[in-house]
């Protein structure tokens, strides 16, 4: 009897210890939980009090769409939304993919910047990237940034933004006067805006870096004697090219220049007895992912072009469009273009 009795007291103790032990591991985990979770709020915390408010002016007026509208961040967006590859290619180039609720695809993209987010962040608008007002909404989208025409009445207006808690943005690069410059300046303004300006300025810095190689590769000649270039876009009857914006100067930091720069546009359409008159050194060709060679082809095969030096001394080449436009990729479609126009220069080059 005595022994029963032991043995039932050893095994009351035993359960007492392993009752506290369960009790003291889940308080444990609990402890751990709840100290992860005041981590968190005190990380966001952090990342709040050190974020300086950042009002821009989004202006409507330079396109004829709309008028100026001023936006206000005091916190980083949540929800972006960019229209079109080349847009989403500066939040990819910033790492800021967790930020991003969708974006959609436009004509290319970048075959210069390559971001493993590209397959991840969900895709807006199918094959046409044209996503509707239902679609947009049902991303929670807080931050809209494309070109001035995704804000136009048709569009996404001021009133449908500001009545949905949408920022609009659209770049500075995206104007017919835009220079290099205007990119760093989107560069800079979004790392204020996602408070990462350290990485930003990263990103403008080594653009700078690669642009300098260019130059000290090229040297002054090239720059006070540049190449006469032919930018075809796309046409048969006509022909849509390049003139001055960021295209033109992309071309410039490669030691050449359009042959329409005298247009006071980003783009043309020009005949092609215009183009035989400008007689250009070089046509460069804007491929929209795998379009060059057939647009090779058609040029070569053209009698109305057969005169024109470029044709003759068989000068063709070719840069991705959608950094053509202005992005992450057109720093080194700057260094594309100038190996193209002076590979001579290039050969020896590190």
């Amino acid at each position: 009897m005595r022994s029963l009795k032991k043995v039932s007291l050893l095994l009351l103790a035993g359960v007492m210890i392993f009752s506290l032990t369960a009790c003291n591991s889940q308080g444990t985990a609990n402890d751990n939980k709840g100290n992860a979770q005041e981590a968190k709020v005190a990380s966001e915390k952090d990342a709040k009090s050190d974020y300086e408010p950042v009002t821009i002016t989004v202006d409507l007026e330079r396109s004829g769409l709309g008028s100026k509208v001023e936006e206000t961040f005091t916190e980083p967006p949540k929800k972006v939304v960019a229209k079109g590859d080349q847009m989403a290619d500066y939040f990819f180039d910033l790492g800021l993919e967790d930020h991003m609720a969708g974006y959609s695809h436009g004509q290319c993209y970048s075959t210069v910047s390559q971001y493993p987010a590209r397959d991840v962040v969900p895709i807006l608008g199918g094959e046409s990237g044209d996503f509707t007002k239902e679609e947009l909404l049902a991303t929670g989208c807080d931050f809209l940034m494309g070109w001035d025409s995704l804000f136009s009445d048709k569009n996404f207006n001021k009133e449908f933004c500001q009545e949905n808690g949408i920022a609009m943005y659209t770049p500075y690069c995206a104007t017919d006067f835009a220079t290099f410059e205007d990119i760093y300046k989107d560069y800079e303004t979004l790392g204020k805006i996602f408070n990462v300006k350290e990485r930003a300025a990263e990103k403008v810095n080594a653009m700078k870096e690669k642009i300098e190689n260019v130059k000290n590769t090229l040297g002054k000649e090239a720059y006070e004697k540049p190449v006469k270039v032919f930018v075809f876009d796309s046409g048969a009857d006509k022909a849509f090219t390049a003139c001055k914006g960021m295209p033109g100067d992309i071309i410039k930091l490669a030691g050449g220049i359009s042959v329409f720069d005298d247009i006071d546009k980003g783009w043309a359409t020009v005949s092609w007895e215009q183009v035989v008159e400008k007689n250009p050194d070089v046509i460069l060709i804007l491929d929209y992912n795998g379009e060059t060679k057939e647009k090779m082809d058609w040029l070569y095969s053209s009698e109305a072009l057969k005169d024109v030096s470029a044709i003759k001394n068989k000068r063709i080449i070719s840069a991705n469009a959608a950094d053509m436009q202005g992005s992450a990729g057109s720093a080194g479609t700057v260094e594309i273009i100038a190996k193209g126009l002076y590979p001579e220069k290039f050969k020896n080059a590190k």
